[in-house]
Protein backbone atom coordinates (compact mmCIF):
# COMPACT_ATOMS: atom_id res chain seq x y z
CA UNK A 1 0.00 0.00 0.00
CA UNK A 2 3.21 2.56 0.69
CA UNK A 3 4.64 1.95 -2.93
CA UNK A 4 0.84 2.98 -4.33
CA UNK A 5 0.34 6.12 -2.27
CA UNK A 6 3.91 7.18 -2.70
CA UNK A 7 3.54 6.82 -6.52
CA UNK A 8 0.76 9.68 -6.77
CA UNK A 9 2.44 11.86 -4.08
CA UNK A 10 5.88 11.56 -6.05
CA UNK A 11 3.72 12.31 -9.43
CA UNK A 12 2.49 15.38 -7.83
CA UNK A 13 5.35 16.79 -6.67
CA UNK A 14 7.56 16.12 -9.92
CA UNK A 15 4.61 18.34 -11.81
CA UNK A 16 4.96 20.38 -9.41
CA UNK A 17 8.57 20.92 -9.59
CA UNK A 18 8.39 20.65 -13.68
CA UNK A 19 6.01 23.49 -13.21
CA UNK A 20 8.32 25.77 -11.44
CA UNK A 21 10.55 24.95 -13.32
CA UNK A 22 8.93 25.87 -16.27
CA UNK A 23 7.65 29.56 -14.75
CA UNK A 24 11.61 29.94 -14.26
CA UNK A 25 12.38 29.49 -17.51
CA UNK A 26 9.55 31.18 -19.45
CA UNK A 27 10.37 34.04 -17.32
CA UNK A 28 14.11 34.30 -18.07
CA UNK A 29 13.08 33.88 -21.76
CA UNK A 30 11.19 36.69 -21.59
CA UNK A 31 13.44 38.70 -19.49
CA UNK A 32 16.54 37.56 -22.32
CA UNK A 33 14.08 39.14 -25.49
CA UNK A 34 13.20 42.20 -23.43
CA UNK A 35 17.15 43.22 -23.04
CA UNK A 36 16.83 42.70 -19.47
CA UNK A 37 20.37 41.32 -18.86
CA UNK A 38 21.89 44.10 -20.97
CA UNK A 39 19.69 47.44 -19.27
CA UNK A 40 20.87 45.32 -15.50
CA UNK A 41 24.42 45.60 -17.47
CA UNK A 42 24.45 49.43 -18.51
CA UNK A 43 22.79 50.31 -14.96
CA UNK A 44 25.77 48.71 -13.31
CA UNK A 45 28.20 49.98 -15.71
CA UNK A 46 26.74 53.82 -14.92
CA UNK A 47 26.80 53.46 -11.22
CA UNK A 48 30.14 51.89 -11.67
CA UNK A 49 31.24 55.27 -13.79
CA UNK A 50 29.12 57.15 -11.41
CA UNK A 51 31.29 56.16 -7.98
CA UNK A 52 34.59 55.95 -9.99
CA UNK A 53 33.55 59.81 -10.74
CA UNK A 54 32.89 60.65 -7.29
CA UNK A 55 35.85 58.65 -5.83
CA UNK A 56 38.45 60.73 -8.02
CA UNK A 57 36.66 63.90 -6.68
CA UNK A 58 37.02 62.51 -3.09
CA UNK A 59 40.74 62.20 -3.63
CA UNK A 60 40.94 65.44 -5.40
CA UNK A 61 38.90 67.36 -2.10
CA UNK A 62 41.47 65.34 0.30
CA UNK A 63 44.42 65.90 -1.64
CA UNK A 64 43.26 69.84 -1.28
CA UNK A 65 42.30 69.41 2.17
CA UNK A 66 45.78 67.97 2.85
CA UNK A 67 47.61 70.89 1.39
CA UNK A 68 44.99 73.19 2.93
CA UNK A 69 46.20 71.44 6.74
CA UNK A 70 49.99 71.46 5.93
CA UNK A 71 50.26 75.12 4.61
CA UNK A 72 47.95 76.02 8.15
CA UNK A 73 50.34 74.24 10.38
CA UNK A 74 53.43 75.62 8.71
CA UNK A 75 51.55 79.49 8.87
CA UNK A 76 50.95 78.17 12.65
CA UNK A 77 54.77 77.72 13.47
CA UNK A 78 55.51 80.16 11.99
CA UNK A 79 53.17 82.52 14.25
CA UNK A 80 54.54 80.87 17.02
CA UNK A 81 58.38 81.34 16.54
CA UNK A 82 57.61 85.16 15.49
CA UNK A 83 55.67 85.40 18.62
CA UNK A 84 58.69 84.17 20.52
CA UNK A 85 60.57 86.72 18.87
CA UNK A 86 57.77 89.60 19.56
CA UNK A 87 58.08 88.33 23.57
CA UNK A 88 62.19 88.67 23.74
CA UNK A 89 62.09 92.22 22.05
CA UNK A 90 59.50 92.94 24.43
CA UNK A 91 61.74 91.82 27.30
CA UNK A 92 64.69 93.18 25.87
CA UNK A 93 62.33 96.26 26.05
CA UNK A 94 61.83 96.59 29.49
CA UNK A 95 65.52 95.72 30.37
CA UNK A 96 66.31 98.79 28.35
CA UNK A 97 63.81 100.49 30.32
CA UNK A 98 62.25 102.07 26.42
CA UNK A 99 58.79 100.47 27.79
CA UNK A 100 57.01 101.55 31.13
CA UNK A 101 56.60 98.78 33.55
CA UNK A 102 52.35 98.99 32.87
CA UNK A 103 53.13 99.12 29.06
CA UNK A 104 55.03 95.94 29.13
CA UNK A 105 52.53 94.33 31.40
CA UNK A 106 49.71 95.12 28.85
CA UNK A 107 51.71 93.89 25.77
CA UNK A 108 52.67 90.97 27.85
CA UNK A 109 49.34 90.02 28.60
CA UNK A 110 48.31 90.95 24.68
CA UNK A 111 51.16 88.16 23.66
CA UNK A 112 50.20 85.74 26.00
CA UNK A 113 46.31 86.33 24.50
CA UNK A 114 47.69 85.74 20.78
CA UNK A 115 49.56 82.73 21.81
CA UNK A 116 46.45 80.94 23.43
CA UNK A 117 44.55 81.78 20.29
CA UNK A 118 47.04 80.45 18.08
CA UNK A 119 47.15 77.20 20.39
CA UNK A 120 43.48 77.20 20.54
CA UNK A 121 43.64 77.60 16.76
CA UNK A 122 45.71 74.80 15.84
CA UNK A 123 43.98 72.23 18.27
CA UNK A 124 40.81 73.01 16.64
CA UNK A 125 42.31 72.48 12.85
CA UNK A 126 44.26 69.14 14.00
CA UNK A 127 40.63 67.63 15.71
CA UNK A 128 38.52 69.33 13.19
CA UNK A 129 39.06 66.29 10.84
CA UNK A 130 37.30 66.93 7.75
CA UNK A 131 35.85 70.14 7.88
CA UNK A 132 33.22 71.86 5.76
CA UNK A 133 34.32 74.93 3.26
CA UNK A 134 32.93 77.41 6.28
CA UNK A 135 34.90 75.82 8.61
CA UNK A 136 37.80 76.15 6.73
CA UNK A 137 36.67 79.67 5.55
CA UNK A 138 36.27 80.61 9.21
CA UNK A 139 39.77 78.91 10.72
CA UNK A 140 41.61 80.96 7.73
CA UNK A 141 39.83 84.45 8.66
CA UNK A 142 40.92 83.55 12.40
CA UNK A 143 44.46 82.84 11.50
CA UNK A 144 44.54 86.22 8.88
CA UNK A 145 43.46 88.17 12.08
CA UNK A 146 46.09 86.50 14.46
CA UNK A 147 48.87 87.47 12.23
CA UNK A 148 47.91 91.27 12.19
CA UNK A 149 47.80 91.27 15.58
CA UNK A 150 50.81 89.89 15.89
CA UNK A 151 51.95 92.06 13.34
CA UNK A 152 50.67 95.23 15.25
CA UNK A 153 51.95 94.38 18.55
CA UNK A 154 55.49 93.40 16.37
CA UNK A 155 55.37 96.90 15.29
CA UNK A 156 54.65 98.53 18.02
CA UNK A 157 57.24 96.97 20.25
CA UNK A 158 60.29 97.64 17.24
CA UNK A 159 59.11 101.46 17.36
CA UNK A 160 59.62 101.65 21.43
CA UNK A 161 62.86 99.86 20.26
CA UNK A 162 63.77 102.42 17.94
CA UNK A 163 64.34 100.06 15.28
Amino acid sequence: MTIRTSGPLLAGALALLLGGCVNTYMEQKADLRSGGPQSREAAARQQYASAKAQNTDLSDQLVSTQRDIDRNERRIAAAQSELGTVRQDLDRARRTKKLSEGEYRRMKAEIDDINRDINDLDFKMKAGGASTPADSAEKERQLQALERKKAELEKVIQLSLGQ
